[in-house]
C-alpha cells in the first residue's frame, strides 16, 4: 500500500504519473505468496488507488476510474503470468524473460485506455499521449521491478546454495560481489559527472559480469536498484536529462530497460545452463549412487571404434587396474569357454533385434584367474539409418552369492545330508544318463546295490550315533572306490546303490570285490568299534532299454541271494556268485 504514496511525487501538474512502480510491486508480491485468487487483493488496491488519488486533488468520479484501471492492471498482469507459467520456480529460464517482456508489454494496455480517457476528461487534453505515457510507465516498471520478486530465492534455494558451497567459497563470493558493485557505481557517476547520458550504455557492460558471475536474482535486483537510483537522480535533476520533461523522463526509464534487458537475458542464459550441469551432475550422482548401492559394474560399448568403457567397480569387481587399456576384445575374452557361445547368442539376438534387452549369467575370469559369476544386462541405445548398433550400455553384478545360495539348495535337494550322497532322484536321473551314454557308446552298465548287514543290531549295542558314524565313513568310502564317471548314491536307510560303466562283468565283480573288502573295514567312536559287513547285488545291461527300473529289480534280486548266500559277498544276477574272496 506504501508504494501508492509515489503517485504524490510521480504526477506532474495533474498529468500522468510517468514513474508509477506501485502496480509492479503489487503483482510481484502476489507472485511471491503465490495466491491463486488476486481479484479481491486488487480490489483493495484499487479502492486504496482511489483515494489515494482522490486525496492528490481529483475529484471522486475520476479517482474511482483510475483506482479500477489500476486494478484491471494488476489483475491483467497477475493472469497473463500464470496463464504463462511464469511463477518462482519456473523463472530462472531463457523463456521466463521473453514471458516477461511480453507480459508486460501487454498488461497495461486496458488499464492506460481507462486511466487515459479518464484523465483526457478531466483535464481536456489529447488521449493518446496519456495513454502511451501511462502504458509505457506501468511497462517499464514491470520490466525493471518485477525480475526482482520473480528470482527472489526461496528458502529451499538458499539451503541447497549453502550446501553446495563451504563458508569459503561464500565468503569469496561476497567480496567479489562488493568490489562488482564498486565498479557498477563508478561507471554510473560517469554520465552525471561528465555530463554525457548516453555513457548509461557502460552501465549495462558492467551488468553483464553480475549476469555472468552472480545469477539472476543478483542481476535483477542490481538492475532494478540502478535504474531507481538513476531515475529519481533525473527527478531530482542530477542525471543530465537536457530537457527535465516528462518525456525525457519516460524515455529515460524506456533506455533502462534496453540497457539493462541484454544481462537479464544473460542471467537466464547462464542460469539454465547451471541449472541443466546441477541436473545432470545430480543424475550422474544418483547413478553412481544407485550403482554401488546395487554393487554393479557399468560398461559402454562403441562398436564402430571397438572401443569401451568400463566404470571402477566393474574393474575392482574383476580385480583388474584401472588403468588397463579397455576394448570390446577384453569382455569376450573372460568369459568362460562354457559360457561364451550362449552369451554370444544372447548379445546378438539382442543386437538383431529379436529380444528388446540383452541378458546373461555367466562365469567371468578375475585378474587372479578365478571364474565368477555374474549377472551381464545391456541394451543398445543408439542405432545407425540401417539399424546398426552403435553403442551399448549396460551393467555386469556380482551373482557369486547367490549361485552359491543355489547350489547348497540344490545339494541340499539333491544329496542325503548325512553320507553327502545322492539321493534316490539323482540315482534315478543317473540310470537315464547311464542308458544314454550306453546307446551312443555301447559297452555294459552295471547297478550295484549295497545292503550294511545287521544295521539295526549297530544301533540297538551301540546308538543311534554309531549308526550314523557307520553311515557317514560308508558314505565316505564309497566316494573313494567308485570312479569319477560313476555314481554312488544312498537310497534310503542302511541302503546303497553304485552306477558303473564298463566293458566286462570281469570289471564289475572287481568292483564288488573291492566295495566288499573296504564297506567292512572296522569303524571306531567314542568307546566302541563296529565291524560291518556288506551284502551286493549286482546286475548288468548291454543296452539302455534294459537301465532302468527293471535293472534295479534285477540287482535287488541278487542281492538278496547274497544275503540268502550268507551275507558279507556280492552275487550277480543271472547265476553268477562271487569270487573266492567273496
Amino acid at each position: 500500500m506504501v508504494a501508492f504514496a509515489t503517485l504524490f511525487f510521480a504526477r506532474q501538474s495533474g498529468d500522468v504519473a510517468v514513474v508509477w512502480p506501485a502496480s509492479a510491486i503489487a503483482v510481484g508480491l502476489l507472485l511471491v505468496w503465490r495466491r491463486h485468487d488476486v481479484r479481491s487483493d486488487a480490489a483493495v488496491i484499487g479502492v486504496v488507488n482511489a483515494i489515494v488519488n482522490i486525496l492528490a486533488g481529483l475529484p471522486p468520479l475520476a479517482g474511482v476510474v483510475l483506482g479500477v484501471a489500476n486494478a484491471i492492471n494488476i489483475l491483467v498482469a497477475f493472469w497473463l503470468f500464470r496463464f504463462a507459467g511464469l511463477s518462482r520456480t519456473t523463472s530462472s529460464r531463457l523463456r521466463s524473460v521473453v514471458t516477461l517482456l511480453l507480459a508486460s508489454i501487454a498488461a497495461p494496455v486496458i488499464g492506460a485506455v481507462i486511466g487515459g480517457v479518464c484523465l483526457s476528461v478531466y483535464s481536456l487534453t489529447n488521449p493518446a499521449p496519456i495513454i502511451l505515457a501511462w502504458w509505457l510507465a506501468e511497462t517499464v516498471s514491470n520490466m525493471i521491478l518485477l525480475p526482482v520478486f520473480l528470482y527472489w530465492p526461496s528458502a529451499a534455494r538458499q539451503a541447497q546454495f549453502a550446501l553446495r558451497t563451504d563458508a569459503r567459497a561464500r565468503e569469496r563470493r561476497k567480496n567479489e560481489l562488493a568490489l562488482a558493485s564498486l565498479g557498477l557505481l563508478a561507471v554510473s557517476l560517469l554520465p552525471p559527472l561528465l555530463d554525457k547520458g548516453g555513457l548509461i550504455q557502460l552501465a549495462g557492460v558492467a551488468m553483464l559480469y553480475f549476469a555472468l558471475r552472480f545469477g539472476m536474482f543478483s542481476t535483477a535486483l542490481t538492475v532494478a536498484i540502478y535504474s531507481g537510483t538513476v531515475v529519481l537522480a533525473a527527478a531530482v535533476g542530477f542525471w543530465p536529462l537536457g530537457v527535465q520533461t516528462e518525456l525525457a523522463i519516460l524515455a529515460l526509464q524506456t533506455q533502462l530497460v534496453l540497457t539493462t534487458l541484454p544481462a537479464l537475458v544473460v542471467a537466464a542464459v547462464m542460469s539454465q545452463r547451471e541449472h541443466a550441469r546441477r541436473t545432470l551432475n545430480e543424475t550422474a550422482l544418483r547413478l553412481q549412487f544407485a550403482l554401488e548401492g546395487a554393487n554393479d559394474g557399468l560398461w559402454d560399448w562403441h562398436f564402430p571404434s571397438r572401443t569401451a568403457f568400463y566404470s571402477s567397480r566393474y574393474r575392482e569387481m574383476l580385480g583388474y587396474d584401472r588403468d588397463a587399456p579397455a576394448s570390446l576384445f577384453l569382455w569376450s575374452e573372460l568369459i568362460h569357454p562354457e559360457d561364451r557361445e550362449r552369451v554370444e547368442r544372447a548379445f546378438g539376438e539382442h543386437v538383431s533385434g529379436e529380444s528388446p534387452t540383452y541378458q546373461a549369467e555367466l562365469r567371468a575370469r578375475t585378474a587372479e584367474g578365478h571364474w565368477l559369476w555374474v549377472l551381464d544386462r545391456g541394451k543398445v541405445v543408439e542405432r545407425d539409418a540401417d539399424g546398426g548398433a552403435v553403442r551399448a550400455v549396460g551393467t555386469l553384478t556380482d551373482i557369486s552369492g547367490r549361485k552359491k545360495l543355489e547350489e547348497a539348495l540344490e545339494h541340499l535337494a539333491t544329496h542325503d545330508p548325512l553320507t553327502g550322497l545322492v539321493n534316490r532322484g539323482v540315482f534315478e536321473r543317473g540310470l537315464v544318463r547311464a542308458g544314454s551314454r550306453l546307446d551312443r557308446h555301447g559297452g555294459r552298465v552295471a547297478v550295484l546295490l549295497v545292503d550294511l548287514d545287521h544295521f539295526k543290531n549297530v544301533n540297538d549295542t551301540y546308538g543311534h550315533a554309531a549308526g550314523d558314524l557307520l553311515l557317514e565313513a560308508t558314505g565316505e568310502r564309497l566316494r573313494m572306490i567308485v570312479r569319477g564317471d560313476d555314481l554312488a548314491a544312498r537310497l534310503g536307510g542302511d541302503e546303497f546303490a553304485v552306477i558303473a560303466s564298463g566293458h566286462s562283468a570281469s570289471e564289475f565283480d572287481g568292483l564288488a570285490q573291492r566295495l566288499c573288502e573296504e564297506l567292512s573295514q572296522p569303524v571306531s567312536g567314542a568307546g566302541f568299534e563296529v565291524r560291518p559287513s556288506v551284502s551286493i547285488g549286482v546286475a548288468v545291461a548291454t543296452t539302455g532299454a534294459h537301465v532302468g527300473e527293471e535293472l534295479v529289480a534285477r540287482a535287488d534280486r541278487a542281492l538278496y541271494a547274497a544275503k540268502s548266500a550268507g551275507r558279507g559277498t556280492w552275487r550277480f544276477f543271472g547265476g553268477r556268485q562271487a569270487s573266492a574272496s567273496g
